[in-house]
């Protein structure tokens, strides 16, 4: 079963490179290997900043280590 979902051309143009960086056949597939990695992340990676009041992403979190 398919299902179509909304995304900001930018967002699409950003998952087509990735596709290709992965040798992804598919934007799904795309999808499938992005989330597969967010879930290997682990939370405690973000330990330091979790009792902040702000929200950083792994790219953020990445850039202020530097």
């Amino acid at each position: 079963m398919t299902t179509t979902i909304a995304v900001k051309e930018s967002t699409r143009d950003k998952l087509r490179r990735i596709m290709k960086e992965e040798g992804a056949q598919s934007l799904d597939q795309a999808i499938n290997s992005l989330m597969e990695k967010a879930e290997r992340l682990p939370k405690s990676m973000f330990g330091v900043d979790r009792p902040r009041s702000i929200h950083l992403t792994r790219r953020e979190h990445e850039e202020f280590q530097r």
